[in-house]
């Protein structure tokens, strides 16, 4: 499957996978941020694997034709957490891309066990052909979204992790850089030769890696 192909009939498996990817993304980052002790995710609404609340329609809109979008980011007040402020961001950050991570394996998990079961062997079935396609976007944008997640770009989790895990002396770069950083994000996005390099490698490797876990984790039960 091209990562980067965009075919009308895969848009409701694409849109699918990518409600459960960013739904149980963003709750994650306000469980944590609420276990630290912030409620201001859970008193917005956030707290919720609901996908309505979440949703950015630009970044909806964006997965229709690629592997990748994004969720309206969850509103944190890191001055409500109880101890390290700053690994207390670090570890709101961590949790989204973790969760997709996880999530990859899951469903590489379940798709790899119905493929070697022979379940979904009549893709002719319309049925089946839904199930395999949902459940092979599920794991192309688990990983897509840990991939570009996990960019050292404002505003994503990368970005967070690195800020607050740096220097507090670096604070006065990273306020400059968060000005370009959506720009920076656009141009990675919709210049081809460069979305391929950044996204396209990566998301290769992480893929294989969630396939190899998978079926380490499946070997004893085929």
């Amino acid at each position: 499957m091209d990562l980067f192909h965009f075919e009308w009939e895969t848009v409701p498996f694409r849109l699918i996978a990518f409600v459960i990817a960013f739904s149980l993304h963003e709750y994650a980052h306000a469980f944590v941020a609420w276990k630290l002790g912030d409620n201001t995710a859970k008193d917005e609404g956030r707290l919720t694997v609901n996908p309505i609340p979440h949703i950015d329609p630009f970044g909806l809109i964006l997965i229709l034709f690629g592997p990748f979008g994004w969720a309206k980011p969850v509103p944190v007040n890191p001055l409500k957490f109880r101890g390290n402020k700053r690994l207390g961001m670090v570890y709101v950050s961590v949790a989204g891309p973790l969760v997709n991570l996880v999530l990859g394996i899951l469903f590489a998990v379940i798709y790899l066990y119905v493929l070697q079961a022979g379940m979904l062997a009549d893709t002719s079935d319309k049925w089946n052909y839904a199930i395999k396609l949902t459940l092979e976007y599920s794991v192309i944008i688990n990983a897509a979204l840990f991939v570009f997640n996990l960019l050292p770009v404002p505003p994503l989790d990368g970005y967070k992790i690195l800020r607050f895990l740096s220097p507090r002396g670096w604070d006065r770069f990273y306020y400059s850089y968060e000005i370009y950083g959506p720009w920076i994000l656009l141009l990675l996005i919709f210049i081809p030769g460069v979305r391929s390099v950044i996204f396209g490698i990566p998301m290769a490797y992480v893929i294989n890696g969630v396939q190899e876990i998978a079926f380490s984790i499946l070997r004893p039960f085929l």
